[in-house]
């Protein structure tokens, strides 16, 4: 009907909107349900496939380019198809096939997340190789291009979208996190014996150690440029939280011992101005985390303090707004 009507010479004396639906309602609910199931089964089985595919070269070099071209995009491709045409049938016809659409790419995503983590975090025959950063970098990069089409899946307005647009989101947040953890496993390998010189008596008088941490993970930022926006911040805010950690860890745990006024103020004064370097470290790396800059600066008072109901108090504040650090 609708190739008739746009014929010049028909619809001319015609008006569209002036016509009624040619079935009944429950007839045309019955076929839209009937279309929708049909789709969905159809693109399940062609996701999953796009899926197999893809997962049988992530042994090899893959590049970002290679995944995003690859599987996000013609995963993205074989459901935007159907969602580009079904609202001009209508547009209750569209929400639903988008609703359905999105509960087959949350499923998809649920089983990307976990042969993802299966592949990152398999013990493997060999040692991990000088692939394995880039490898993590294409997987983390193909999660914004899935989270962009979930939320516009989402905005076509289906009242019971938002726990698959939920479900979506986690399943990527994992996948990120499992490829940050993948890039960031042989940097604090090799920043942990210089977290182990912190706090001991010759940190006082040399920064080796300290200018140590701060040149790898300088040189460990540079690896991660090819990371895409999202990804990127995440890996960054959960390095900058896990680096703070490691280098108060020490203090807490009372590694060194401060008999006197003037020892606190050495270690005060130190901790200030290496609480500085950090903090432009990670300005520099654009995280979004700068609250937990104040975390090192607080410690510092505490080590000035004289007044015991006032020492009290802080070191509780600062459990409450830092329970990592306990």
């Amino acid at each position: 009907p609708r190739e008739v009507l746009g014929h010049p010479e028909v619809g001319a004396l015609l008006r569209a909107q002036a016509l009624g639906p040619l079935l009944p309602p429950e007839t045309q609910r019955d076929l839209e349900s009937s279309c929708i199931a049909a789709v969905k089964a159809k693109v399940e089985v062609a996701v999953a496939q796009e899926l197999q595919l893809s997962e049988d070269t992530w042994p090899e070099d893959v590049t970002s380019q290679d995944l995003e071209e690859g599987l996000a995009t013609r995963v993205t491709g074989l459901l935007r198809a159907h969602v580009d045409r079904a609202p001009q049938v209508t547009p209750e016809f569209g929400r639903e096939m988008a609703h359905s659409l999105l509960g087959v790419l949350v499923a998809f995503l649920h089983s990307f997340q976990r042969k993802v983590e299966r592949f990152l975090e398999a013990p493997g025959e060999v040692p991990p190789t000088d692939g394995a950063p880039g490898r993590a970098i294409a997987l983390a990069n193909c999660c914004p291009p899935f989270r962009a089409f979930a939320e516009r899946l989402a905005q076509f307005g289906h009242p019971e979208s938002e726990e698959p647009r939920r479900q979506a989101h986690a399943a990527l947040d994992r996948v990120t996190r499992a490829c940050g953890h993948v890039l960031t496993r042989r940097l604090f390998e090799d920043l942990k014996p210089y977290f182990n010189k912190l706090m001991k008596r010759k940190w006082l008088t040399s920064s080796d150690a300290f200018d140590a941490i701060v040149m790898l993970i300088t040189g460990f930022a540079q690896t991660l440029r090819p990371l895409h926006p999202e990804p990127h911040q995440v890996l960054v805010s959960d390095l900058h939280r896990r680096v703070l950690i490691e280098y108060v860890r020490p203090l807490l745990q009372g590694r060194l011992v401060c008999t006197s006024a003037k020892a606190r103020a050495r270690v005060a004064a130190r901790l200030g101005d290496e609480a500085r370097q950090l903090r432009e470290l990670f300005t520099r790396l654009d995280s979004a985390s700068p609250w937990l800059d104040s975390v090192v600066p607080r410690l510092r008072e505490l080590l000035v303090l004289e007044d015991t109901a006032a020492l009290q108090m802080e070191v509780g504040a600062l459990a409450r707004d830092f329970p990592d650090v306990r």
